[in-house]
């Protein structure tokens, strides 16, 4: 049977970005890194350069996501629309897991040339330890600090998490997970979750610096609409209207750039904070006794974020229909000043055409008289010159008995000449 040509990528997309299993302890990095939606090619030479450090095979060329192991470390890489995502697994505690972590194994050249920007980085270590311990001050502050400490326990395996959501003086923000999962790819799974939390939310925050940016030109086109709307009704020259619509054309072209601008930004908030409230109920938080959680956390933080985006992406998209509609009011009143003025340049046609029509026909009057004249004076001279041959002939009175026939045929016949000609152009 004939395979439909995308088939197998169809099925094996349920497949794709699989969990990586996770046994304790571990120490994990993750890094994602901004490369933009044309970063790519970049970053698979990037990882091909490190497999070849290695002498491992290189990722195919249209990879989104592989899994490597390199011996004293693995790696998870993931390609996703706008950014990239590195997340390297050491087995064992080490003297410090937050010190001798696992991007201490990592060739340090290739972790500089890292093509692109750090958004998030994280230290997680996930490890079996006495609850007590694992929840004591001392415990904490010589991991987190003087931070506030947040946390919950994973659903049904109560396994224990702890973050700060702080970035240290390393460069790297640290979670602490207390591992009572049932099997490494349950653990796997909960770490993914984990790590995606963090990259999600600070992805959804990037939106946050544009709405100070489009605050501000929103304001300055408010006001700019306020003071052309009040000059539209004082407006008393429709010389000046036309001065008013381009003041109201490039201001709508502005509003319409800095929407384009911004409603990817937006939409790509929106997408990644839902993935973040996904990613939390994944986890299916119990609370921990003595630390908010982290679902109340973000929803304290975060969810005011990203209603100020929302709002701000309706108050350009109103902003937008309040410019659009200014100049639909002022180019119906541009329309209706232009038909007022066409209606007086008929009217004023419409009465010069009449005067032409009685020049014509007075025109037309004397150039029966001149027809008939040269007529009249052709006939007197045939007249005159059949004298000889009928001398009883008298030139005068064949002249005077002809005029009136002639004038009526000439007239007659610039009649019908017309209404030829007319009966023509209706047609």
């Amino acid at each position: 049977m004939k395979e439909f040509s995308t088939r197998h990528i169809l099925n094996n997309e349920v497949h794709s970005r699989p969990f990586i299993q996770v046994g304790s302890p571990t120490r994990c990095c993750h890094m994602a890194i901004l490369t933009g939606e044309a970063g790519q090619n970049a970053d698979l030479e990037h990882l091909a350069a490190l497999c070849r450090h290695y002498n491992l095979p290189t990722p195919p060329a249209d990879s989104k996501h592989q899994i490597i192991d390199f011996g004293t470390f693995r790696l998870k890489w993931e390609r996703h629309t706008e950014f990239c995502s590195y997340t390297f697994l050491r087995k064992g505690k080490g003297d410090d897991p937050f010190k001798d972590t696992a991007l201490s194994v990592v060739p340090e050249e290739w972790i500089k040339s890292v093509p692109g920007e750090l958004l998030v980085g994280v230290h997680l270590f996930i490890d079996r330890i006495d609850e007590d311990q694992f929840t004591s001050r001392d415990y904490l502050e010589n991991i987190f600090g003087d931070n506030l400490v947040v946390g919950a326990r994973a659903g049904s395996s109560g396994t224990q998490i702890l973050t700060d959501f702080q970035i240290h003086g390393d460069g790297f923000s640290r979670i602490l997970v207390n591992d009572s999962c049932s099997s490494e790819t349950q653990a796997g799974r909960l770490v993914q979750r984990l790590l995606e939390i963090e990259t999600y939310r600070m992805m959804a925050m990037l939106a946050m610096p544009l709405t100070g940016e489009i605050s501000q030109v929103t304001r300055e086109v408010e006001q700019e609409l306020a003071d052309v709307v009040q000059q539209m009704m004082d407006l008393d020259d429709p010389a000046r209207e036309h001065e008013v619509l381009d003041r109201l054309t490039r201001m709508a072209a502005r509003v319409e750039h800095l929407s384009a601008g911004s409603t990817f930004r937006f939409n790509a908030t929106k997408a990644y904070y839902t993935l973040v409230e996904k990613r939390i109920d994944n986890i299916k938080e119990v609370p921990l006794t003595g630390f908010q959680t982290v679902s109340s956390f973000l929803q304290r933080r975060i969810a005011p974020a990203m209603r100020t985006c929302v709002s701000m992406e309706d108050r350009v998209a109103n902003l937008s229909r309040r410019v659009n509609r200014a100049s639909t009011l002022l180019q119906t009143r541009i329309n209706t000043t232009l038909q007022a003025q066409n209606k007086q340049l008929l009217e004023s046609m419409d009465r010069r055409a009449r005067v032409q029509l009685r020049l014509q026909q007075t025109v037309e009057g004397l150039s029966v008289v001149a027809i008939s004249y040269y007529a009249l004076g052709i006939i007197n001279y045939m007249a005159q010159g059949s004298k000889k041959v009928l001398p009883s002939l008298d030139p005068y009175l064949v002249t005077a008995l002809a005029a009136p026939l002639v004038i009526l045929g000439v007239a007659w016949g610039l009649r019908r000449l017309h209404r030829v000609i007319r009966k023509a152009s209706e047609e």
